[in-house]
């Protein structure tokens, strides 16, 4: 959907692309297509670039949210990862990877 997005906003479209087929379907997938010369670029994220050496050019900052039903919020194994994502080892191993602001992890953003 990203890609969708990016190619309308320069006003192109799929099929101006050279596509890998099968497509890459994770990063380090891709990863590995880019250091083989089997593909030139492609959508991943910054941390998947570092660990495989490449270079990384940032196209847009994304959010990822985890959604649920309000009293799932409150079962013990839920508290437990909101308990992990606001303790000091995830934002230690996020910073390592870079390009990740764990700073809102555990918030909640929406309630109905």
């Amino acid at each position: 959907m990203l890609l969708d997005a990016l190619l309308a906003r320069a006003s192109a479209n799929s099929k101006d692309l050279r596509r890998l087929e099968p497509s890459c379907l994770t990063g380090p997938d891709l990863a590995t297509a880019i250091r083989t010369g089997n593909a030139d670029c492609g959508i991943a994220t910054r941390a998947v670039a570092k660990s495989s050496g490449l270079d990384f050019v940032p196209l847009v900052w994304e959010s990822f949210d985890l959604l649920m039903r309000q009293r799932s919020f409150f079962r013990p194994q839920v508290q437990a990862l909101i308990t992990f994502l606001a303790g000091g080892r995830f934002k230690q191993r996020a910073a390592g990877m870079t390009g990740y602001d764990t700073a809102p992890a555990g918030h909640i953003r929406f309630a109905a």
